[in-house]
């Protein structure tokens, strides 16, 4: 009898224990969620100011990504539009169209290798000591998927803020290596953005068709790739 009544309270002493670590455990993830809300509310009052800005100036920005998709391919645009002047600097400047086109498929690759790099390290850090029950691991992909749009935001801001200044293109005089260094900034920085896109986006370089033209070397386009891709 009195083993039996060993072997019950040992029983009940181990369940004990697991709730009390059951416990702890739910604590920390609590705490952690809390973390993450007021970061979420701090993340939201600073993008605030951006939309407020955007509708003045007509981009394309919402509160719940404020470089959404519609807003890399006005960017992305903006460099094709851009890209014509660059070509003529670099021309009369007999940079060869190789070299360039080389320069500018490595930023975007470059870019796309970083993002996925640091996405891994986010995704480690938000794979760490979590509960995986439903509800919380429907919270936690959210604050993950939120620590990448901070991520694009803050790349965002920084580049308007202390970005290349952009070379008075209109002038062939310009030096060809400013221009180059500005071309590089540019593709990288838009591939990093694109890299950060949910699904992350690239410009179509498979469906892009020969022309006659060297130097064509932006895609019309810019299509969804997978993460791995």
């Amino acid at each position: 009898m009195k083993s039996t009544l060993k072997e019950n309270q040992k029983e009940t002493d181990v369940i004990l224990q697991r709730v009390h670590e059951m416990e702890a455990q739910l604590q920390k993830t609590r705490s952690a969620l809390q973390e993450k809300e007021e970061q979420l509310k701090s993340f939201k009052d600073r993008v605030a100011g951006e939309v407020a800005l955007s509708i003045k100036t007509g981009n394309t920005m919402s509160l719940n990504n404020p470089v959404s998709k519609n807003r890399l391919k006005e960017m992305y645009e903006d460099l094709r539009i851009d890209w014509p002047k660059i070509k003529s600097n670099l021309k009369s400047n007999n940079k060869h169209p190789d070299s360039v086109k080389e320069l500018i498929l490595k930023k975007f690759g470059e870019a796309k290798t970083e993002m996925r790099n640091r996405k891994m390290m986010i995704d480690k850090v938000f794979g760490l000591n979590v509960i995986n029950t439903g509800g919380i691991q429907q919270k936690v992909d959210q604050y993950r998927q939120l620590t990448v749009q901070n991520l694009q935001m803050t790349l965002y801001s920084e580049k308007q803020d202390v970005g290349l200044k952009k070379p008075f293109l209109g002038n062939e005089a310009v030096n060809p290596q400013d221009v180059l260094e500005y071309l590089g900034s540019e593709c990288f920085w838009l591939g990093c953005l694109m890299a950060l896109n949910n699904p992350p986006l690239q410009p179509d370089w498979e469906n892009h068709p020969p022309s006659m033209d060297r130097w064509d070397f932006f895609p019309r386009n810019i299509r969804t790739v997978s993460e791995n891709e």
